[in-house]
């Protein structure tokens, strides 16, 4: 019966003094290590760095599954090399085992100050080939679980914070990522603007075909969003509800966020949604809201600025953008014209220059 192929493995060593040719490296270039077939690995490549530097370079370059690092040879600077390579882990994760060639009894290396700098196992020149073999594989196995571990940890995280329907942020990352902007905003950085839109008609589409029709087509809305190109890379994108959506944009101009409010607006009415045996063709209305850098404002007031010029654009209509600027004091009751964005006076003013 032919046997299953051996799972390749990646080595990278640390002993300087050595210059390559130290009790670690010299182990994995023995015949009866490769050839062992109790040993379930096969070693794809093993990399030995001369000193520090090296090490962490080739640590980037390479990621490799473990790090044997010789404790005796490198003294002190064994520990501070081990917590480097934990903090330039990402999301895949290399297991570490020091090595004491003088023996556990006569080194400056014991194992509750190795593991308390993130390695794994402790090793000496005492200790067998079979052993050796079966610490290096379990070691290994347990940087396999930890990598299965964070990319479930990693994807629980997207699930937490991404609307499933549309593939953009819900609003409690929306929330949190909205704080941040606001902040900015707050200390002058930049401006901050709002976009909130929703499509008309929408329940008709529930009434008229089905509501995993409607499904489809909240679900077409998020994917345009993401993937047409016609948000800013710094764009925040989220799903509000329903067939509610909304955009932060970080600007110190409100004509870019309207650009893009107008970009989405053009592309909903371009767009056909197909599916089964129905086809439609939507608009959609639009509430745009813009607060100038150093806003003093509440967090809350520019999504209640941009629902309310939202619901303007219904009451005018329909399939337009409505927009005002959030400038103290405002009377959100009763919007003054002051306060409303007039698009054709909004393109005919210069551009701002930055200084």
């Amino acid at each position: 019966m032919k046997s299953a192929p051996k799972r390749a493995m990646k080595i990278l060593v640390a002993e300087g003094a050595f210059k390559g040719n130290g009790p670690i490296a010299q182990l994995f270039q023995t015949a009866s290590f490769h050839d062992n077939p109790d040993f379930p690995l096969a070693i794809d490549a093993v990399h030995v760095a001369e000193n520090t530097t090296q090490l962490l370079e080739i640590f980037q370059s390479e990621h490799p599954d473990v790090v044997l690092i010789n404790g005796d040879d490198l003294g002190a600077r064994a520990f501070d090399l081990c917590r480097s390579i934990r903090k330039l882990e990402n999301d895949r994760h290399s297991g570490i085992i020091f090595y004491s060639q003088l023996g556990i009894e006569q080194s400056n290396v014991d194992l509750d100050k190795v593991l308390a700098v993130g390695a794994d196992d402790l090793i000496d020149h005492q200790v067998g080939e079979h052993e050796f073999l079966g610490r290096l594989h379990s070691v290994y196995r347990f940087k396999l679980m930890t990598d299965r571990l964070r990319s479930a940890n990693h994807q629980l995280k997207l699930l937490s914070l991404t609307d499933d329907l549309t593939g953009l942020s819900n609003m409690r990352s929306f929330n949190i990522e909205y704080q941040k902007l606001i902040k900015d905003c707050r200390d002058g950085k930049n401006g901050l603007g709002l976009i909130m839109f929703d499509l008309d008609k929408f329940k008709s589409i529930n009434d008229t075909a089905n509501h995993l029709v409607g499904s489809f087509v909240i679900s077409e809305i998020g994917y345009l969003l993401r993937f047409s190109g016609v948000l800013t890379e710094d764009s925040l994108a989220a799903r509000y509800g329903g067939d509610e959506y909304i955009v932060a944009i970080p600007a110190d101009d409100v004509r870019k966020v309207w650009e893009v409010a107008d970009k989405m607006h053009e592309l909903i009415l371009r767009s056909v949604f197909k599916k089964e045996q129905y086809s439609f063709k939507l608009t959609a209305s639009f509430g745009v809201a813009f607060a100038d850098p150093g806003f003093e404002g509440k967090s809350d007031d520019l999504i209640r600025g941009s629902d309310l010029m939202l619901y303007r654009s219904k009451r005018l209509g329909r399939n337009q953008i409505n927009g005002l600027y959030v400038r103290y004091p405002i009377d959100f009751e009763n919007i003054g014209e002051s306060h409303l964005i007039d698009r054709d006076t909004l393109f005919s003013l210069p551009t701002k220059k930055t200084i």
